[in-house]
């Protein structure tokens, strides 16, 4: 028997459900030899009952408090493995809004500690590897990966009169959105808007979706309808079927365990990136969920996304001064509608078997055996 202890957050977020939760209880369903734990708080768990365990798993980051040398050697004294899992460049862009507070607590100097004592680190892609492997050479690319299994991904596409073309994701995107902006006037403005619609995907009540609708609709001037805008300023998910007769519709958010399911209700994924060093590092998460479901992508023409799309399976917009490519991308699907099937199936074709569970975790299953020999 080979135990895992998953050393995680309280709160479930898309992070611990993609890089640890669902991925050990795929592994534990299919390899009955493992045997799962879970603990919030590593500094609780006793040194006798760390000996019942052979490897830890840590997400990301081991301490917040300086103490990452002192909890690895105390895993390790207690016979453990120790793995750390990361999904996200530990420098952040000077843009991004937790830099400050990263900085302040030298989380990029603890988080390079812990990869350096670690057994073995596992990563999303090759790319980042290599990054990786500057502080431990003991890197394997895990890369995200879907559980057909989980009902969230279940492919039941919502039918309508027009192509919808949404994003789907978190807060921390508006300057990626803002790639857009040109693209969706353009759409407003030289084609009919009973053709098409906009989705915000993941809306909540705050401040930072109400800032990306108004990127979505031009400061609501692409919204025609007094009666529809005055339901927007109510922003209240009650009576959200109004806006199936509309140009822009929010999807509202969901929990982590329903959010996915939202890909059913468009029929083209918008992923834009702004091109640079931190976000090169990014798992390419938002690809392989839209081809799952089949949907077509406009992609922005960048890493990680390129290790995936291409002429054949998607649109890439390459980055320019004005971004007018999205407005083509986008005016190029709806009045040519064969080609988003088209471009669904070969995503599909893509990721199908190159990011399903199933096969991604006979590497960590072969990881992890390996540990313990």
């Amino acid at each position: 028997m080979i135990r895992i202890l998953l050393v995680t957050q309280v709160n479930e977020t898309g992070l611990t459900y993609h890089r640890q939760r669902i991925p050990h209880i795929n592994l534990e369903r299919n390899y009955p030899e493992y045997k799962l734990a879970i603990c919030y708080d590593i500094n609780l768990v006793t040194d006798e009952e760390l000996k019942d365990f052979q490897i830890v798993s840590f997400l990301r980051l081991v301490d917040y408090q300086f103490r990452t040398q002192d909890i690895i050697y105390r895993c390790k004294k207690a016979g453990c493995k120790v793995v750390i899992d990361i999904d996200d460049y530990w420098k952040l862009h000077p843009t991004h809004e937790l830099f400050k507070a990263y900085e302040e607590n030298k989380i990029a100097e603890q988080t390079v500690a812990g990869l350096e004592l670690a057994d073995y680190v596992t990563c999303t892609t090759e790319h980042f590897a290599d990054r990786i492997r500057q502080h431990n050479p003991n890197v394997l690319v895990l890369p995200n990966s879907i559980d057909t299994t989980e009902p969230q991904f279940e492919n039941k596409p919502v039918n309508a009169d027009r192509l919808r073309l949404g994003w789907i994701g978190g807060i921390y995107h508006h300057k990626d959105i803002r790639l857009m902006y040109e693209g969706f006037k353009e759409v407003f403005k030289d084609v009919k808007n009973d053709k098409f619609q906009m989705s915000l995907g993941g809306c909540g009540a705050n401040q930072v979706y109400q800032f990306l609708e108004v990127i979505y609709t031009d400061a609501y001037k692409n919204i025609k309808s007094d009666f529809y805008r005055g339901y927007l300023k109510e922003y209240r998910e009650q009576d959200n079927d109004l806006a199936n007769a509309q140009p822009y519709k929010r999807l509202w958010g969901k929990s982590v365990f329903q959010y996915a399911s939202l890909y059913n209700e468009i029929d083209v994924a918008l992923v834009p990136l702004v091109e640079h060093n931190f976000n090169s590092f990014k798992s390419q998460i938002k690809i392989i969920e839209a081809g799952f479901f089949k949907k077509a992508v406009i992609v922005s023409n960048v890493m990680p996304y390129t290790i995936d799309c291409n002429r054949s399976n998607s649109i890439l917009v390459s980055p320019d001064k004005r971004n007018r490519g999205w407005g083509v991308a986008m005016k190029s699907l709806i009045v040519n509608p064969n080609r988003v099937q088209d471009l669904g199936e070969a995503m599909y074709e893509t990721v199908k078997d190159k990011y399903n569970m199933d096969n991604v975790n006979v590497s960590r299953d072969q990881l992890y055996k390996s540990l313990c020999k």
